[in-house]
């Protein structure tokens, strides 16, 4: 299987006046009729259109307190193709890009939204497949790394018997930035996709051993990384979106998982007895095994390195990545000495 960076899905949107937010709901009430398909109000003030869904595009309508706002959530791939894609991310090439833009266009002329030039980008999320023979061990051994500094979990609750839908903890690590729009995912996809009642088979079988990295960048994050302040749509700045997807991936993976090699106990132990004694060396089996105990390597990290200076916490740091090792570990139960690092699994350099 082919490793590409790439977007999942883009969410456009545009600000439409209050007093008109009444004729854009009969508007897509009237279509949603003609195409004989559902819509959902999720609250007096907004409304979900799935007319179409089948290739891609959901609409909805929100009524502010000052304006409206009119959303496209975009499947890039399911755009291409104008049918479902629930597992193969959008390939970014010019070809692919020619034909999305264009089916874009045909829908928004077709529902009497206008161009698309004039929506914005209030969310992309840049998104990255990868095969491996087992999934739910990453997702395990991301959440024994902890959650990091300025991050807090996106799900944190494991009791809200108020949660409509079930958040499936095994299956997914997830976690949100505390300050910007920025959130990351990294899950399995036949274990998501159980949860898709709509799912095929073959959608099932294509997602086998596939664990998925998400990136998902707010229209604030967005101006940040890219310098930009106009975020109006154009097949360019879409490309140029995806053509960086490999970058705020990377980053997201440095900002999140640790590199090295993943280890057990006893493997981790001899390879640290192969290294020569160092105070550096030391300070990481101390983290590891700080980790161990208490299933958290950023905590563990924490509790180290208060009592470290700057320059020995920048120290330790550059010898944990050039060690290898993963201050996380393999449970005894998985018998398993080593995995590959995440940074690995997604085709990053270390």
């Amino acid at each position: 299987m082919d490793i590409y960076h790439s977007i999942h899905t883009i969410t456009l949107q545009r600000k439409i006046p209050l007093e008109e937010v009444s004729s854009y709901r009969s508007l897509l009430y009237g279509l949603s009729d003609r195409y004989g398909t559902g819509s959902y109000r999720k609250s007096e003030n907004e409304y979900y259109f799935y007319m179409y869904a089948p290739q891609g595009v959901m609409i909805s309508l929100r009524a502010a307190r000052n304006c409206g706002f009119i959303k496209l959530t975009i499947n890039l791939n399911s755009l291409l193709y104008m049918e479902i894609q629930r597992v193969a991310l959008f390939s970014p090439c010019r070809d692919y890009m020619r034909t999305l833009d264009c089916n874009l266009r045909d829908i928004l002329r077709d529902a009497q939204l206008g161009t698309p030039e004039t929506f914005t980008f209030a969310r992309v999320d840049f998104s990255v497949n990868a095969k491996t023979p087992d999934p739910l061990a990453y997702i395990a051994l991301a959440h024994k790394g902890g959650v990091p500094n300025g991050f807090k979990q996106t799900y944190p609750r494991f009791d809200n018997k108020k949660r409509n839908r079930l958040i499936r903890y095994a299956y997914s690590y997830d976690l949100t930035y505390s300050i910007e729009e920025y959130a990351i995912s990294l899950y399995s996809k036949a274990d998501q996709l159980r949860d898709d009642y709509s799912a095929q088979l073959t959608d099932y079988q294509q997602a086998q051993g596939i664990l998925r990295l998400e990136a998902k960048y707010g229209a604030a994050m967005l101006q940040k990384h890219f310098g930009i302040t106009d975020l109006s749509y154009s097949p360019e700045l879409l490309y140029r979106f995806l053509q960086e997807s490999s970058c705020i991936l990377c980053k997201a993976m440095q900002d999140c998982f640790p590199a090295g090699t993943y280890y057990s106990l006893a493997a981790v132990q001899e390879q640290l007895a192969q290294a020569g004694k160092s105070v550096q060396r030391e300070r990481l089996g101390t983290w590891i095994a700080q980790t161990s105990r208490m299933s958290s390597a950023c905590k563990a990290r924490r509790a180290l390195c208060a009592e470290l200076s700057g320059s020995q916490y920048a120290a330790l740091m550059v010898y944990q990545r050039t060690s290898g090792i993963n201050p996380v570990t393999i449970g005894r139960a998985w018998k398993r000495k080593a995995l590959p690092s995440l940074q690995s699994v997604f085709g990053f350099a270390e």
